[in-house]
């Protein structure tokens, strides 16, 4: 099984690519893995150094659809890796590659019944706790390229689709910021709501650069918008009031606002 991925986007102006897209100044921030797994038949957990080194595995029914992949435990304690190009399995007995896969077919997408929330991401086939959906993919920007883009979009009215991914190794703070605006695939239409039905887990497959994986939190019905939560309340240190972009997710437990982040808006 290869990468597959036959969807476009419904917008103009916007090109289509399906994953990270490091830019010229992030690219060099970001390393190629050399080693890989020695497996010649199935990637075991006793056995294969991917997945001994990895905080999230899959389980399956049927190696040839990885549609029906699951997640089977995600440790958040741990950096997760899928196997890689350097490993010496191969997909049909790797139950260690699913987002280098595609997203998952039967994706749609089309204006919500609220219109002010533009273009959202629907299934048309149940989708199962655990399942892949697709990875939340754009440009990597460096933190200056983010705060300038920032402030382009705020000035020009534009809508903001940076992403700011925090990783905490140790007492080490890792951001990355991706941003989908112009290059993104169809994770860009996925909205946010204050009770999502997605959880995304970082995921990291032939180098350094991290791939917002999004997995069902629950069972997805047909024709149900897909949504997962665009961040943590940050409590801004400035003393400038910070204009807020209202939440329309309709859910009980609505905190009214999108989640923003302060520091894009530093100096």
């Amino acid at each position: 099984m290869e990468f597959r991925d036959n969807y476009e986007h419904k917008v103009k102006g916007v090109l289509y690519f399906s994953r990270n897209l490091p830019t010229e100044e992030a690219g060099n921030l970001y390393q190629h893995y050399t080693k890989g797994c020695k497996c010649l038949s199935d990637c075991l957990y006793e056995t294969c150094q991917c997945l001994m080194e990895s905080g999230t595995a899959y389980e399956y029914t049927n190696k040839l659809d990885f549609e029906q992949y699951k997640l089977k435990y995600n440790n958040l304690e741990l950096p997760s890796f899928e196997c890689n190009t350097n490993c010496l399995c191969k997909h049909t007995i790797c139950g260690n590659k699913l987002v280098q896969l595609g997203p998952r077919q039967n994706l749609e997408v089309k204006l919500c019944p609220n219109l002010n929330k533009g273009y959202g991401l629907y299934t048309s086939k149940l989708i199962y706790t655990g399942n892949f959906i697709c990875e939340y993919a754009g440009e990597v920007l460096t933190d200056t390229e983010a705060k300038s883009r920032y402030k382009t979009y705020t000035k020009n009215n534009q809508p903001n689709y940076i992403f700011c991914l925090k990783e905490r190794f140790g007492d080490k703070l890792l951001k990355t910021f991706i941003d989908p605006t112009t290059y993104g695939n169809i994770g860009r239409y996925i909205n946010h709501s204050c009770n999502p039905n997605c959880n995304l887990i970082i995921i990291r497959e032939n180098s350094t650069i991290p791939i917002v994986a999004i997995f069902a939190a629950r069972n997805i019905e047909p024709n149900e918008e897909i949504t997962f939560n665009y961040g943590e309340e940050t409590n801004s240190e400035s003393d400038e009031p910070i204009p807020r972009k209202p939440c329309y997710c309709d859910e009980i437990n609505c905190k009214k606002y999108l989640p923003y982040e302060p520091d894009l808006q530093k100096n």
